[in-house]
């Protein structure tokens, strides 16, 4: 009986030593030949990485994968960057099969008829906190909201609730969400989210957060870096305007860059979170914070509490509306004598930008400081006419 031969017999020169090996590795090595490379997210990060990737052109065709440990795979493409760089946050790289896609967009899940409808009947944005989805809805998209938001939750398999977001209310500027649909029953918003590997438990229909501005807090880390090593000690660092904290995780975590903190707010929910995730960011931190208070009152009266008064470096002012209005109200807050630092975000006329570190400078002197380095940069535009910008200014206090 004739041995079988190959269809595609070898020819010309001989194989060598290398190439049998390579001929003999396991079946394993065509499967990776196959493979797509995966960003490995939290579950509840899935959303917000699939959004960052598709916004920079870095993801892949394929669906998400299912990992193990909660975790989900976001298919990269070849433009993807490398796996260490910085833009992943630490989040590990993994080859994978792709798997193959479902339907694309949620619209695709809609019932027969509802998908007749243009596109442009649906809204074109939503965010995601955590499991929260929400998503404001025009009048005309009311009557089909609980299709929608099924919908949604069959694509999102991360999702648990979906809710309208009516807009925000009340003196802590909140939203006003509506519970759509829910996964298992439940009609809490109370949720975690990761940033920067960091988890933050949040509450969208209670206090306010945003994801937008985790850069800002990265480049807010990156400035207390600079000025520790100009101070030559660590930091107090205040922040009363804090909510439920983002701004002091990464700041906590690196050892030697704070050595206390004063942080606030004046809505009692969000100090209950802040209080939250402070416990969790420094229980296992080898450092001993002091000061480190928290507080529920309004920040323009911590200046006549000694615990508060003159105790900081560095102050945060996130309170866009009035950033400005507030802070002869918060200079009593630094150390007297001593160098210190001012960051902060507002959102001002965009025509009145050219004039705004002249403003920030003559209060500063105002209240008896030298200010240098000092900044007004526009961040993102917010209206027509307004823009959301970042300030910032060194001060020596005399």
């Amino acid at each position: 009986m004739p041995m079988p031969t190959n269809s595609k017999p070898f020819s010309g020169k001989a194989l060598d030593s290398e190439s049998v090996a390579a001929m003999l590795k396991p079946p394993k090595r065509l499967d990776r030949a196959r493979a797509m490379r995966h960003l490995s997210v939290p579950s509840d990060q899935t959303q917000v990485w699939l959004e960052r990737c598709k916004a920079n052109g870095w993801l892949g065709g394929s669906g998400v994968l299912s990992l193990d440990e909660g975790r989900r795979g976001v298919p990269l493409n070849d433009n993807a960057p490398a796996g260490e760089d910085a833009c992943w946050e630490g989040l590990d790289h993994i080859d994978a099969p792709p798997r193959e896609n479902g339907p694309r967009h949620w619209r695709e899940r809609l019932p027969g008829e509802l998908q007749t409808l243009p596109d442009s009947f649906w809204p074109s944005s939503y965010e995601v906190q955590g499991d929260v989805l929400l998503v404001k809805l025009e009048e005309e998209v009311r009557p089909h909201a609980s299709a929608m938001a099924k919908a949604m939750m069959e694509q999102m398999p991360s999702v648990r609730i979906v809710c309208a977001d009516e807009g925000v209310q009340g003196d802590f500027r909140v939203r006003d969400l509506r519970p759509i649909a829910s996964r298992d029953g439940s009609q809490h918003t109370t949720t975690a989210v990761r940033e920067h590997e960091f988890t933050i438990h949040v509450d969208p229909g209670e206090v306010y957060y945003s994801a937008r501005l985790s850069k800002q807090r990265l480049n807010t880390y990156e400035s207390l870096q600079g000025f520790r090593e100009r101070l030559g000690s660590p930091l107090v660092v205040a922040d009363p305007y804090a909510g439920v904290g983002p701004a002091f995780p990464l700041l906590l975590k690196h050892e030697g860059l704070v050595s206390g903190y004063l942080a606030g707010d004046l809505n009692p929910k969000a100090v209950e979170l802040l209080t939250k995730n402070l416990e969790s960011w420094t229980r296992k931190s080898p450092t001993t914070f002091s000061p480190s208070t928290v507080v529920c009152k309004d920040a323009r009266t911590w200046k006549e509490d000694e615990e508060l008064r003159g105790k900081a470096n560095v102050m945060l002012v996130n309170l866009p509306h009035d950033s400005f209005e507030h802070l002869p109200d918060l200079f009593p807050l630094f150390i007297p004598s001593e160098l210190g630092l001012l960051r902060g975000w507002a959102i001002i006329e965009r025509t009145s930008l050219d004039g705004r570190v002249a403003q920030l400078e003559g209060m500063v002197e105002a209240a008896g400081g030298t200010p240098t380095q000092t900044f007004v940069s526009e961040v993102k535009g917010f209206s027509t006419t307004r823009c959301f910008v970042v300030f910032q200014s060194t001060i020596t206090w005399d």
